[in-house]
């Protein structure tokens, strides 16, 4: 074989991973919540699909779960599916894909170039993204948060909270299964008070300051067999008021650090029978 063809060959392949990897490397970069003034967001977690649904793309009302992929300077969130009017033998691929026009470690610009992702983000022509934990409203001045969840079809535990600005704290805690079991925790069942570490505390403020919550909403979506969330929150002086079986990925990083302060505390038990704000 001629020795400069077998050159071509391995100067081609060469290219060929060097692509790969400068595409696999930006989409790590890429990783993490991306959120628009308007509440849009991108949330990239996977970036080798190790499991379907594990990347989303939202609007204040809906959002999906979807694969993740790269092609040159195209994100493609798609959903792969299969269907019974075909028998199931052809797979179909809804893209939505959005094409990069700038990037850098806090700003995110893209442009919906598939009918699927016109539609979805409405026909709008540019999206600037700033990523989440970037978003820092200073002017958040917190004062009492309420948080309840309720039981579900399964093991939700099920928790009522009050945080004050003096991280004064009341929990409690109805109902509280053990990690991965159907048994319930006793020793965590019951009434506590007292005040939360300033680690929680700041974990907290933060999640506040990040989620946009002047425009936060929540849909109301009561159905199903899901724990429902209900949040109160009381800054500015003014009182927010959110519920939702299917809160917002926006939202994400404020549940997980209300359930964090009702999973793992070091509040008291107390004999006093206390009821929350609902």
């Amino acid at each position: 074989m001629n020795i400069n063809f077998l050159k071509l060959i391995a100067l081609y392949t060469i290219l060929t991973l060097s692509s790969c990897n400068t595409a696999y490397s930006q989409l790590d970069k890429l990783k993490g919540s991306w959120v628009t003034p308007d509440n849009e967001f991108l949330e990239i977690r996977d970036t080798i699909n190790k499991s379907d649904g594990s990347n989303y793309i939202g609007t204040p009302k809906y959002d999906l779960g979807l694969r993740l992929y790269q092609y040159q300077d195209t994100l493609s969130f798609q959903k792969q599916y299969y269907s019974s009017a075909t028998n199931y033998e052809k797979l179909y691929i809804d893209r939505y894909d959005l094409q990069i026009i700038r990037f850098n470690d806090t700003n995110l610009v893209v442009k919906p170039v598939s009918d699927f992702s016109k539609s979805f983000f409405n026909d709008k022509k540019i999206l600037t993204f700033t990523k989440q934990e970037y978003l820092i409203d200073k002017d958040i001045s917190f004062e009492k948060i309420i948080f309840h969840t309720s039981y579900c079809f399964g093991t939700c535990s099920t928790y009522h909270l009050e945080i004050t600005s003096n991280r004064k704290t009341k929990l409690h805690a109805e109902q509280v299964y053990k990690k991965r079991s159907y048994e319930t925790d006793k020793d965590k069942i019951g009434y506590f008070k007292g005040q939360i570490n300033e680690k929680k505390y700041a974990k907290l403020i933060n999640s506040l300051q990040t989620c946009n919550l002047n425009t936060l909403e929540f849909d109301g979506q009561l159905c199903c067999d899901g724990s429902v969330i209900t949040i109160i929150v009381y800054f500015n002086r003014q009182r927010k008021y959110l519920k939702s079986m299917f809160p917002p990925v926006l939202a994400n990083n404020l549940i997980e650090a209300l359930y964090d302060i009702c999973s793992e505390h070091e509040l008291q038990r107390t004999d006093e029978k206390f009821v929350i704000e609902k």
